[in-house]
């Protein structure tokens, strides 16, 4: 289904539903940079029996629009609003992973009664100066991806070998499953990917996250090479009464190389 924001924008949204289940608690999945809804697959087939899942592409990736940025964390945390409310859903479990958890705080901070638990994966209230210079080259590079299938299948090794950790590349399995999954998707465009990354640069939260009472989880790989531990540890300091875990040997995409902490820890935040 599409979903359109105050400002025209088309939104492409998964609205999954437990068969028979009208009273199911609600899931908002909210996606990283370059990540579609359907990056969530995992957690979505995991829940799909006891939870209603929504998620969206977010603006600038997948069937969504991309519309000419710059984009920000406020603006993608009010499309997840526009979702919630065409859906008529008043308050869902949300979890956000990297840019989607940014997003997420944002939505937090802004609209709390929107929001029942907070699940905050591999994120970051601001960008560190090595994160900041490793995206200002991404935003730069990105065009290159656009002008051959190998430059293309060639952007997509350079950026999964910073998602998953060494552990999860000598699986063949796993990165047969990941990197076919990339190639599947539509290529981002350029707008969308520059949008997306200088809502990422832009993003700080500091000073603010103090505001945020819902129950909060914060998860992390501690192998993670885009967003740090200590940053993570950041936001749990800052929420009163966060927990934060980091998982040992995990890198970026902990939703993948993690999957069981992972949903057994959002199970019992859920039930808090």
């Amino acid at each position: 289904m599409q979903v359109k924001t105050a400002d025209g924008t088309k939104l492409h949204v998964i609205d999954q539903s437990p068969p028979g289940a009208s009273n199911a608690p609600i899931v908002l999945w909210m996606q990283g940079l370059n990540a579609p809804a359907s990056a969530w697959a995992v957690q979505m087939a995991h829940f799909g029996r006891s939870h209603r899942s929504i998620s969206f592409d977010a603006r600038g990736v997948g069937k969504s629009d991309a519309p000419p940025g710059p984009y920000s964390t406020s603006q993608l945390a009010n499309d997840a609003l526009a979702v919630l409310d065409a859906l008529q859903i008043s308050q869902a479990h949300v979890v956000g992973l990297s840019l989607g958890g940014a997003a997420a705080q944002e939505l937090a901070i802004r609209s709390p009664d929107r929001v029942k638990t907070l699940a905050l994966l591999s994120t970051f209230a601001h960008e560190t100066p090595r994160a900041t210079a490793l995206l200002q080259a991404w935003r730069a590079l990105f065009p290159l991806a656009h002008q051959s299938p190998e430059y293309r299948a060639a952007w997509e090794k350079q950026a999964y070998s910073w998602l998953f950790t060494e552990t999860f590349w000598k699986n063949e399995a796993n990165m047969r499953a990941a990197l076919r999954f990339a190639a599947t998707q539509p290529l981002q465009s350029i707008d969308g990917y520059r949008g997306q990354i200088d809502a990422a640069l832009a993003h700080d939260t500091r000073g603010r996250l103090q505001t945020i009472a819902t129950p909060t989880l914060v998860l992390h790989g501690a192998l993670d090479q885009l967003a740090s531990v200590e940053g993570a540890e950041e936001i749990a300091r800052q929420i009163p009464g966060a927990k934060l875990l980091a998982i040992p040997g995990v890198g970026h995409a902990v939703n993948l190389e993690a999957q069981r902490s992972v949903h057994a820890e959002l199970r019992e935040l859920w039930s808090r």
